[in-house]
């Protein structure tokens, strides 16, 4: 039974085992593991632990993210950080419709106290959310599990970028993989964006918080991340 992953990726045998013996295991270790029991969830302890603890340091009003799923993964552990915070709206957002209403449905049965911290959106981030972000004009942190194209994840970013303000942070899952292959040495070369922390394997299949540091006062010695569309796009 591998203890880095979670709940919901043991084999029917070892969740049988595990919920004979998770009495016995620590609360908050136990809490990470699992995540709702009810709601099918991804991401690993580690990633989660990241997760949920840097939106309880952070203190977003605003949080968005891309790729919902069933819910029970990084949608949960936000939305429960946005609750013990006392205050913050999550935008979530899944482009398959069956999820989408699958989600809706898990909250309402079995998290209904986070109902109110959590906005479900269904369909193409870049499609549904440039609207919605000119709207509210910035936002505090986001966090990236969408396509797996690697051009489509940088254009997520990029669509994200110019409503992060100072300090902003971004979080984002399978920063060792090909999803990452255009948008991870972009931001290890841009000035204005500094890698806080990773999570690497055996713990994680590649998680990373970056924060927006380009103040006035910073020397800008690299250029802005280009933009995949041509045009160079200055984030700061």
């Amino acid at each position: 039974m591998n203890l880095t992953h979670s709940y919901h990726a043991l084999s029917p045998q070892n969740q049988r085992v595990w919920r004979a013996v998770r009495w016995m295991i620590p609360y908050r270790f136990r809490w990470f593991f699992e995540g709702c029991l009810e709601i099918p969830g991804q991401l690993w302890v580690a990633d989660r632990k990241l997760l949920y603890t840097t939106i309880r340091q952070v203190k977003p009003k605003t949080v968005f993210e891309v790729g919902t799923w069933q819910g029970g993964g990084s949608t949960y552990f936000i939305s429960q950080a946005l609750h013990d915070n006392g205050f913050g709206i999550l935008h979530t957002i899944e482009a398959d419709p069956h999820l989408h209403a699958t989600v809706q449905h898990n909250y309402r049965a079995h998290l209904p106290h986070l109902v109110k911290h959590v906005e479900f959106h269904s369909g193409k981030a870049m499609d549904v959310f440039p609207h919605l972000l000119r709207q509210l004009g910035s936002i505090d942190t986001v966090f990236l599990d969408g396509s797996a194209d690697p051009q489509e994840a940088y254009g997520e970013f990029e669509m994200f970028a110019p409503f992060l303000q100072n300090g902003a942070v971004v979080l984002m899952h399978d920063w060792d993989n090909e999803k990452m292959a255009l948008l991870r040495p972009a931001l290890e070369q841009a000035i204005e964006w500094h890698i806080e922390q990773t999570i690497t394997a055996p713990q994680s299949v590649g998680f990373a918080l970056i924060r927006h540091v380009g103040v006035n006062g910073i020397p800008r010695t690299l250029e802005p991340l280009p933009s995949i569309h041509g045009a160079e796009q200055n984030l700061s």
